[in-house]
């Protein structure tokens, strides 16, 4: 029963949130709109959370699902779409509301992989020119025969360089990267002569 977990952690609410993204799928299938209902979702998301109190009472543990039911009626409907009203109101129901931004993540890579899209980020030391980053896309794009989108921030951390995430799948071409490779094949070179010189010392 996908009404039954917990959002008890950060593992919880990524696959709690995928399970709520494909019924809020289901609902946007139904309704024909699914470009359109996603965008009022992520809406909807921004709301709530630049919203204290409503977030507060939304999350709270000690407002009942159906007094939570009649706040996202009050609030929400002549807003956005029946369907997406409807949905919000199951997500009340069930305490899920600490889901959200789990959910709104589950229900883009979902639509994204219904669109033949797929997201990456790129990370660099330093701020890169759009063209850079419009390059990086166009070739991500042809290696992977899918549409990309391309966000892109910075991390000092990284030295230089760049690394672009896939999904779960990271391409790293920093610097420390870099680095950390060459000095394994210099650890190994050196182990490598250790033993040959041992090898000759037994030998002898």
């Amino acid at each position: 029963d996908w009404s039954s977990d917990v959002c008890s952690s950060d593992l919880d609410q990524q696959q709690l949130g995928k399970v709520y993204a494909q019924a809020l799928l289901g609902f946007a299938q139904q309704s024909t709109a699914v470009d359109s209902l996603i965008e009022e979702f992520d809406a909807v998301v921004d709301t709530v959370e630049s919203t204290p109190q409503l977030k507060l009472a939304l999350e709270s543990p000690r407002i009942s699902g159906a007094e939570k039911e009649r706040l996202v009626e009050k609030i929400f409907a002549g807003k956005v779409s029946r369907d997406l009203v409807n949905f919000l109101k199951i997500v009340g129901a069930r305490d899920r509301f600490d889901c959200l931004a789990a959910i709104r993540a589950g229900a883009q890579r979902l639509h994204d992989e219904m669109a033949g899209r797929v997201q990456a980020t790129l990370t660099t030391a330093h701020e890169v020119d759009d063209s850079v980053r419009l390059k990086l896309q166009a070739k991500l794009s042809t290696v992977l025969g899918k549409e990309v989108g391309l966000s892109a921030k910075v991390d000092e951390a990284i030295i230089g360089g760049m690394v672009v995430r896939v999904g779960d799948t990271a391409y790293d071409g920093s610097v420390v990267n870099q680095l950390d490779r060459v000095r394994a094949k210099a650890v190994k070179r050196t182990t490598d002569a250790i033993r040959q010189e041992i090898g000759t010392f037994m030998a002898d």
